[in-house]
């Protein structure tokens, strides 16, 4: 009988182990891939090419459904665990229901920074990391000409570019010095030249 593999997150992370667990193990385990977004698996790396309306929402699909049924993987999408009981070995869903588990895996990534100061609850105040904060950019960018992009590293920097592309008069606030510190080659890397590339205008 297979042991119940439950993984918490539908990224690009989830992926790669369903990948990995199947190639090696295949019917070892019957897996269950939990992800509190409402669609497949998705490389957001390419979230800012979706902004700009370069690719769209289907091309940056990392695998279609047949790939994971094919593989005997139960998708559970637009479902959000919400607890853990690793006495009973149970996953919990914020419907009720629960997963029995025999390994369990997290692999949620991580969740965007809001930062702690007045106004971060206006409407207009969007952050970038996942295609319902893309949906959320473009509606607002419909009614704005202009836009302010806060933080200077690659995410920033796509967000920027995207912004731009698709007619938005963009600016960066970074807290360094230079864009992309913690990169090598710093502010010369392709995602700065994109976005100054595209007008976006540097404060920092």
């Amino acid at each position: 009988m297979s042991e119940p593999l439950v993984i918490v997150g539908n990224g690009m992370a989830a992926m790669r182990l369903v990948e990995e667990v199947t190639q090696r193990a295949l019917g070892r385990y019957a897996v269950a891939v939990v992800g509190d977004e409402p669609q497949l698996a998705y490389n957001r790396v390419l979230l800012s090419a979706v902004l700009a309306q370069e690719v769209s929402r289907s091309d940056i699909e990392l695998r279609p459904a047949r790939w994971w049924t094919s593989r005997g993987v139960t998708l559970l999408y637009g479902r959000t665990a919400t607890a853990i009981d690793p006495t009973i070995r149970r996953v919990r869903l914020a419907d009720g229901a629960t997963l029995p588990y025999s390994k369990l895996v997290l692999a949620t990534g991580s969740r965007p920074i809001r930062l702690g100061v007045t106004g971060m609850d206006l409407a207009g105040v969007k952050t970038f990391r996942d295609l319902s904060d893309v949906t959320a950019i473009e509606a607002a960018a419909r009614w704005h000409a202009r836009a302010l992009v806060i933080g200077g590293g690659l995410l920033g920097l796509e967000a920027a570019h995207g912004l731009a592309k698709a007619g938005s008069r963009v600016t960066i606030v970074h807290l360094m010095d230079r864009l992309m510190e913690a990169s090598d080659g710093s502010a010369h890397g392709a995602p700065a030249r994109r976005a100054r590339g595209r007008d976006a205008e540097t404060l920092g």
